[in-house]
């Protein structure tokens, strides 16, 4: 798994009104399985946010 430790956290985001899947996490990759998760257990479409620390 690719761990992406840059200045930046990573969300995961359910566009379809449930809100934020996650916590702010420290990788990308890990965030992106976390609303593929969601996708696939719901239905919901998501999104990853990304901000700086």
């Amino acid at each position: 798994m690719d761990f992406d430790y840059t200045d930046h956290e990573y969300l995961s985001h359910c566009t379809d009104g449930c809100g934020a899947i996650t916590g702010w996490l420290q990788s990308r990759e890990v965030a992106r399985e976390a609303g593929k998760n969601h996708e696939r257990n719901k239905g919901h479409n998501w999104m990853v946010r990304e901000r700086m620390k």
